[in-house]
């Protein structure tokens, strides 16, 4: 791929460059390319000026994480131990979280590491997922404390069934790259670092369609699911916000900043 370069955010941190039809979307925070209001708000941007020319577009990263979540402590991504403060935060950030379900061209995830919470949502926002042999997707807020969010109740079981996906959010565990696949959660297992050459292609590949019949295959695919988004997110905020600044919230995030397995009391 020789990209030509396209307009950036000016934190620098959501990069968008062209080859051909197809947009590359970088994000650049690493290690872990935590998600902030303001991150989340500049990529939502950026997806919302893909129409026109462009036909299909890829989400990457770099750094060790895809998306390791939000950033709890950054003073601008919901926090679930403050508790006063985690309502209003929260809901800045979802409603940039609606507008990707909204983005106007089909979007591929290159997910090369980890994809955790909200990064996992970021994930299965977009209409398909290359997944790297080193990546691995964990849906973990009840080992934080609260209740899922970023349309995760929603979108999970739209792509794997209840069942599965009462496996991953009741237990909040690990989803290795390899089980993910069979699970249905990506539609590409590829060798780690072609994770974005092989999305491209794959983006190549929908662009080479007619656009307008995929647009209108893609709007039957997705029919509802941005105001589906839209009302899984309300109610996800409604349930965190409850449960943000209980005492087991508060250990579930103490407990990850610090590196050890949490101690809850249901209080």
């Amino acid at each position: 791929m020789s990209p030509s370069a396209g307009n950036h955010d000016p934190s620098g941190r959501i990069e968008l460059t062209f080859d051909g039809k197809v947009a590359l979307i970088m994000v650049r925070h690493p290690p872990h390319n935590f998600l902030t209001e303001p991150l989340l708000r500049s990529l939502a941007d950026t997806l919302a000026g893909l129409g026109g020319s462009t036909r299909a577009a890829v989400i990457g990263s770099e750094g060790r994480s895809f998306c390791a979540g939000a950033n709890f402590r950054s003073g601008d991504a919901p926090d679930p131990a403050s508790g006063s403060t985690f309502e209003a935060s929260t809901r800045a950030f979802y409603a940039q979280a609606a507008r990707i379900f909204t983005a106007p061209v089909p979007l591929v995830a290159a997910v090369h590491g980890p994809a955790v919470g909200a990064g996992l949502g970021l994930a299965l926002a977009c209409d398909l997922r290359v997944l790297g042999q080193n990546a691995w997707l964990a849906a973990n807020f009840v080992r934080l404390g609260i209740h899922p969010g970023f349309a995760i109740s929603l979108t999970l079981p739209r792509l794997v069934g209840p069942g599965r996906a009462s496996d991953m959010l009741l237990t909040g565990r690990r989803v290795e790259a390899a089980e993910a696949a069979s699970m249905g959660l990506a539609e590409r297992l590829v060798s780690s670092g072609t994770e974005i050459e092989v999305a491209i292609r794959l983006a190549h590949e929908i662009a080479h369609g007619a656009p307008l019949a995929v647009a209108s295959t893609r709007a039957t695919l997705r029919q509802g699911l941005a105001a589906d988004a839209a009302e899984a997110l309300s109610h996800e905020l409604a349930e965190q916000a409850r449960l943000a600044g209980t005492a087991d919230a508060i250990e579930g995030v103490s407990a990850m900043l610090e590196g050890r397995e949490p101690t809850f009391d249901g209080i």
